[in-house]
C-alpha cells in the first residue's frame, strides 16, 4: 500500500485531534553507500528519511508528535534471526520448490544487506494528530 496511500486510508477513521501511529522503514542518514540504496530503492520506493515522512504527513493533514527508530536488536534478534532459523523447514515444507528456493535466496540477499548496513536504515514508528478541520 505503502506510507502515503496508508495514511489517506487510515485519516478518514480519525476525528479531529485523533493520533495515527505507523511504522515504516526509514533511512537514518541522508547519505548511504551505492549498494544499500539501490537495493532498497529496488524493493521499497517510498523509502526515505524521518524529515520527508513528517513533510508527507503534515501535507496530508497531520502534526507530527513524536518519532523513534527501533534498535538494531529489533531486527536482528525478533525478525532475521528467527526467520533464517526457519529457512530450512520452509524449504522442506514446499519441497525445495524453484519457488520456496527464490523466496529464501531474497530474504538472505535482505539480511546480508541489513547486516552489512545496518546504521543506515531502521523502521521509523511516527505518531502524529490529525490536525482540526
Amino acid at each position: 500500500m505503502g506510507f502515503e496511500a496508508g495514511i489517506k486510508s487510515w485519516k478518514k477513521f480519525l476525528k479531529p485531534g485523533g493520533y495515527l501511529s505507523v511504522s515504516e522503514i526509514t533511512w537514518l542518514t541522508d547519505k548511504r553507500p551505492e549498494e544499500i540504496e539501490k537495493y532498497w530503492n529496488n524493493e521499497y520506493l517510498e523509502i526515505d528519511t524521518a524529515s520527508n515522512k513528517f513533510k508527507v504527513l503534515e501535507k496530508n493533514g497531520f502534526t507530527p508528535a513524536g518519532y523513534f527508530y527501533l534498535p538494531q536488536s529489533s531486527w536482528l534478534d525478533n525478525y532475521y534471526n528467527p526467520i533464517e532459523d526457519r529457512f530450512e523447514n520452509f524449504l522442506k515444507r514446499h519441497n525445495h520448490s524453484k519457488t520456496a528456493e527464490k523466496i529464501v535466496e531474497n530474504e538472505k540477499k535482505e539480511i546480508q544487506i541489513y547486516r552489512k548496513y545496518k546504521e543506515y536504515l531502521s523502521y521509523g514508528f511516527y505518531i502524529a494528530k490529525k490536525v482540526e478541520n
